[in-house]
């Protein structure tokens, strides 16, 4: 069995070597940094050949406005830095920028409102793309996003122009499409927007648009749901090059430090991506909040996306055997992949209710977070031919004892897959280093307590909502009470773990301010 499972690590690591030198099957394979940590991002940036990374974004936490690259100011001096680094290593260097933000003059400006028909105000917006590219020409193009931004453009309350919104978009695209042309600069359009309506208008917008621009679309429509749809604007624009986001950061799944190992999903979502039309590359995003997936055993997901995008014929099923045996070798492959692969519907089963967003980026949510979240973030938005989703809102906005239990199941059943993976290890553990052992030994425990936490909390949550709805069930009370109280047990474990802390999932702060205020609506609900 030996021989032949070393066999079978020089067949694959053989077909790797060979699959190195064919040609990628996307023209744009990007990662994207949101933290200014000078020394990671350069330690990271050496290891993008291995993944055959071609493009770079620095995003988020690195920039979020051209005001913030003064020629003379750190962060322009930073990123300055990372762009060449980027260069040394042939990687184009994209820096992401949100519009419209506090720079906008005053001139532009009413009762915290932004007019865009005001004589000059296209032109001042011209003028900085212009100003940007001629201070920093280390940058090869720019990234654009409409959303999350102090002014959003298709907002009545925060913008005001006798434009429609369709307009608005094609305006302000086609004004920085201008610069970029002529300073000869990649110019991305992000599709990222909350509600069908709004994406309707920038679909609209974008007919107006050179097809130069290229655009960038999540995977999924608005946030990382892993039960979302595709996203619909994958294949709108078949004459337009599209690169399809992916999260790897792990930001709504446990930020890299519990496992979530999903080449399965990503494989069934790039599936379905690479047969539309226009799309020609992927970005994903690699670090969230100072928690990276390169270095993680999360790194399969990044494994996934640039073996998806060599090997047309590789699946996921081959992916398990050459990661696990290139990282745990071929006597743990097999129990290692068993450990690791169930951490994807701990972790849905866990953080999500019924496949409704309900978890605050990885953390405990507040009661106003999650009871909003179901209506505010519902599937049925995405899914309106398929009825069943409106009546699971329905059903988890005003649960009944039996809606209680049936959420409860689900986060049984992930206690049980965590419990399971833990024992899986337990049996690798002859074959691991004991750095290994100890690293997935840490990760996986904590998948197993989050899974338990989050039951308490499904418990305490939505018992609660079940009492308020007046559904005075004999010992609900008393089961709310004791989820409580056990979640302000395990505050105090998360402060004696130096592995957990303050930090997501199930950190001592989030578990505290929960059950404070758990506490007091259900004291209040007497």
């Amino acid at each position: 069995m030996k021989r032949i499972s070393l066999l079978i690590v020089v067949i694959l690591m053989s077909l790797l070597s060979v699959q190195s030198d064919a040609e990628p099957l996307v023209s744009y394979r990007a990662w994207q940094f949101h933290e200014m940590d000078v020394p990671y991002v350069q330690k990271t940036l050496q290891k993008a050949p291995e993944y055959n990374i071609n493009t770079v974004v620095y995003s988020h936490g690195m920039i979020r406005q051209v005001s913030q690259l003064d020629e003379n100011s750190g962060r322009g001096k930073q990123l300055r830095t990372l762009a060449q680094v980027a260069h040394d290593l042939d990687l184009k260097a994209w820096i992401w920028i949100h519009e419209l933000e506090e720079d906008v003059p005053e001139r532009y400006l009413d009762n915290d409102r932004v007019y865009l028909d005001r004589p000059g105000f296209w032109d001042w917006l011209e003028n900085k793309y212009e100003q940007l590219f001629t201070d920093f020409p280390e940058f090869d193009g720019i990234l654009l996003t409409f959303h999350e931004t102090e002014y959003k453009i298709f907002s009545e309350e925060e913008v005001q122009s006798e434009l429609s919104m369709p307009d608005r978009f094609a305006r302000m695209i086609n004004t920085i499409d201008d610069m970029c042309r002529k300073y000869n600069k990649d110019f991305v359009v992000r599709s990222f927007l909350y509600e069908p309506q709004q994406l309707e208008w920038f679909a609209a917008g974008l007919d107006q648009v050179h097809e130069r621009v290229m655009l960038q679309s999540k995977c999924v429509p608005h946030d990382w749901q892993p039960y979302y749809p595709h996203n619909p604007m994958i294949g709108k624009f078949p004459e337009r090059e599209l690169i399809v986001e992916f999260d790897c950061s792990s930001e709504f799944t446990g930020k890299n430090r519990i496992l979530y190992t999903s080449p399965e999903y990503f494989e069934y979502r790039w599936r379905y991506d690479l047969r539309q039309p226009g799309v020609v590359g992927y970005n994903a995003r690699i670090d969230h909040g100072g928690y990276d997936a390169v270095s993680t055993p999360n790194n399969i997901n990044l494994y996934t996306l640039y073996r998806l995008t060599e090997d047309p014929a590789v699946t996921a099923r081959d992916i398990w055997d050459e990661w696990t045996m290139k990282h745990y070798g071929a006597k743990a492959s097999d129990l290692i992949e068993k450990a690791l692969k169930p951490s994807f519907e701990v972790v849905n089963r866990s953080f999500f209710a019924r496949e409704f967003w309900i978890t605050n980026h990885s953390e405990l949510p507040s009661f106003d977070y999650a009871n909003g979240h179901i209506q505010s973030r519902t599937i049925a938005k995405w899914k309106p031919d398929q009825p069943e989703y409106k009546q699971r809102e329905q059903q988890l906005q005003h649960p009944d004892p039996g809606t209680l239990e049936w959420i409860l199941s689900e986060k049984d059943t992930a206690i049980a897959l965590a419990e399971e993976s833990l024992e899986y290890l337990r049996q690798a553990r002859p074959h691991l280093t004991a750095d290994q052992y100890d690293d997935l030994y840490w990760r996986l425990a904590l998948l197993h307590r989050t899974a338990i936490i989050w039951q308490l909390h499904a418990e305490a949550f939505f018992g609660y909502k079940t009492l308020a709805e007046g559904h005075h069930v004999p010992g609900l009370e008393s089961r709310v009470f004791r989820a409580i109280n056990a979640l302000t047990r395990q505050a105090e474990v998360s402060r004696l773990n130096p592995l957990i802390g303050e930090d997501p999932p199930a950190s001592a702060g989030e578990l505290t301010e929960v059950t404070e205020e758990l506490e007091n609506l259900l004291r209040e609900l007497r």
